[in-house]
């Protein structure tokens, strides 16, 4: 079914589904982790860490349902945009999808190289892999966790301020067709 503009047909269900399922876990992820990172160290941040790592693997398993659900239908097509709006939505949209991914791998890495297992509400996922900390591993996992914590939280503003730059300048249905209602003009 079309949506407005010619070429620009509304998402599947499963497709929306994701998007707002991962976007939602992500940004509340994120605002968490931020949170997070105000409390002083101790026995008392020990519970608030282990719900973050414990939502970061629903959001983890959730976009790897995401990525498996993109390469079986691919990018949807880009209707009229320029040339340049197509390609730097493209790389956009790769770069959110790697980041959703990467975030919890090396939040997990963190967890692993910290000389941790790797639980999800209580129940063990990945069991301890290392007798004692990593230094030099947990670094690289905590830095790249951290910096991919702001680049992933720029990276949705702007996939945000580009969906209502559409909407609101161009008029056009790329924001609607991703609505959960998607409806048409």
């Amino acid at each position: 079914m079309t949506v407005g503009a010619p070429g620009l047909a509304r998402l599947s269900h499963a497709t929306r589904l994701l998007h707002w399922a991962v976007a939602l876990g992500v940004v509340g992820m994120l605002g968490y982790g931020f949170w997070l990172q105000t409390l002083p160290g101790g026995a008392g941040k020990t519970g608030s860490v282990q719900l973050h790592k414990s939502f970061g693997m629903l959001v983890f398993a959730t976009a790897l349902a995401r990525l498996l659900w993109r390469l079986r239908e691919g990018f949807p097509p880009a209707g009229g945009h320029r040339p340049f709006e197509r390609a730097a939505a493209r790389a956009l949209h790769v770069f959110l999808i790697a980041a959703t991914l990467a975030m919890p791998l090396t939040g997990i890495g963190r967890s692993l190289a910290y000389a941790r297992p790797v639980s999800m509400f209580g129940w063990p996922v990945i069991p301890k892999l290392f007798a004692e900390k990593q230094e030099t591993l947990y670094a690289v996992c905590a830095g790249i966790h951290d910096w991919l914590a702001l680049a992933l939280a720029a990276a949705i503003g702007l996939h945000a301020a580009a969906a209502l730059k559409h909407h609101l300048v161009d008029r056009d249905d790329t924001l609607r067709r991703m609505l959960p209602s998607g409806g048409g003009r």
